[in-house]
Formats: structure tokens, C-alpha cells, sequence
């Protein structure tokens, strides 16, 4: 297993507020992290990298072997208190929070977990799938029939989240499992990414070049079609 990693604060904002982790104890386990902060100049960046911390901290201290599900609503909520407590404490934070998006990868197990709009996808046999469901106002109106898949990505309130790390002193997440395949790609990524290249564009770099260099490759097809927000990408090679 592989995985790889690159962020980028694209071609208009000051200051990259996206934070990732890669972790790999062993050869055939892993863990990917990709979060996107909020709140303004400070509070956005202390939010996206105390989540990254306190993941990394609780991972480094507990097995996901046995209970997956149970460990990421433990790292998930030991995010959120801690981003929020910090907000609490600190007024320059009032409102900070973060999205973020996890895989934790052990053999060919894969478990995903979400909050926000930063997204998961997985690739196997020539097709992209996307794992992770946005916690955004936009997606809330596709569920319900209001608007299409294709009217929402052009929507002016697609990037309005519903759930963040941080925001509320509680938060639900979501979480998915899959078995992969041996040269199955994993791909987390902020929403700088997706909201200048759409999946199928993602499968096309995945299939078109090398591994080693993907990240930075879908992070420059974004900037180049304007980079308006910070752009993150991991990718996990089973």
C-alpha cells in the first residue's frame, strides 16, 4: 500500500487552511486524513490542524483492528470537542470549525469517515465512485428532489456546509466500508478540488499517469481552471 499526499492554497486565497494527514505504522496499514478549515485567517487554519492532531494522537494510541465504527465516532467527537472547547475558550476563534474526511485502510478493509463537504472516492475496476455523501444545503436539496445532481454543482450555495468539526459541542458523522482490490485508489480530497474538476476528471488522472504524482496533478488541473480555494488531495494505492 501506498499513500501520498499534496496541498496547495490555490490561485486566489492568502492562506492554505486545508490540513492532511498520512500515517502508515505498517506496510499494509494506514490512515488519510483530509480537512478543510473555517473561520477566518486564524480560525480556520487552528481548526483544520488541531482535528488533524487530536486523529493523529488517538491513533497513535488505539487500535481501529477490532471496532472501526466505534473508533471513528471516538475520533470523531474527540475532534470536534476539542476544536470546540478552543473556540470556546479563545474569543479571536469564536466560530472556527472544520470539515474532515478520513480512511483508515487495513489489507483490502477500507472505512470512511465524513463531516462537511470534503469528499472520499473510491476506484476500482475503470469506474470512480464517490463513497462520502456532502453535509451541505445544496445536497439537502437533491435528497429531496429540488434541484438535480447537475444543477447543484453550478448552485451559488454549494459550498454552505450543514455539519462541521467544531461548530456545536456535538456532531454526527457518517460511515462507510468496503473491501478494495489490489491497485484500487483511494482518494480524499477538500472541496478546492471538486469544485473545478469533477469525477470523472479524477478518474482520467488516475488512469492517465503515474501514481507518484497524482495529487499534484489534480491540485494543477484546479488551479487552472481558477483555484479559487485551497486544494488538498490524498491518494491511497491498495
Amino acid at each position: 500500500m501506498k499513500i501520498i499526499g499534496n496541498s496547495d492554497v490555490g490561485s486566489v486565497r492568502q492562506q492554505n487552511q486545508d490540513a492532511y494527514l498520512i500515517y502508515q505504522p505498517e506496510p499494509d496499514v494506514g490512515l488519510a486524513v483530509v480537512c478543510d478549515g473555517m473561520g477566518g485567517a486564524r480560525g480556520g487554519l487552528q481548526a483544520s490542524s488541531l482535528a488533524i492532531q487530536t486523529v493523529r494522537a488517538y491513533f497513535e494510541v488505539h487500535s481501529l483492528a477490532e471496532d472501526q465504527k466505534k473508533a471513528f465516532s471516538e475520533i470523531v467527537q474527540l475532534a470536534n470537542r476539542n476544536v470546540y472547547n478552543e473556540a470556546y475558550e479563545n474569543a479571536e476563534l469564536s466560530g472556527m470549525g472544520t470539515t474532515l474526511v478520513a480512511a483508515w485502510v487495513h489489507k483490502d478493509q477500507v472505512c470512511f469517515a465524513n463531516v462537511g463537504d470534503s469528499r472520499g472516492y473510491h476506484i476500482t475496476n475503470g469506474n470512480i465512485r464517490q463513497i462520502t455523501k456532502d453535509h451541505s444545503a445544496v445536497q439537502e436539496l437533491v435528497d429531496s428532489g429540488h434541484l438535480t445532481e447537475r444543477q447543484a454543482k453550478i448552485h451559488p450555495n454549494k459550498n454552505i456546509i450543514t455539519r462541521a468539526i467544531g461548530v456545536e459541542d456535538e456532531v454526527e458523522h457518517d460511515f462507510f466500508s468496503l473491501t478494495a482490490l489490489p491497485g484500487d485508489i483511494i482518494i480524499l480530497c477538500s472541496d478546492g478540488l471538486t469544485n473545478h474538476v469533477d469525477e470523472n476528471e479524477i478518474h482520467f488522472e488516475v488512469s492517465g499517469g503515474n501514481f507518484e504524482d497524482l495529487p499534484k496533478r489534480l491540485i494543477d488541473l484546479a488551479n487552472s481552471r481558477g483555484g479559487t480555494d485551497n486544494i488538498t488531495v490524498v491518494a491511497i494505492q491498495i
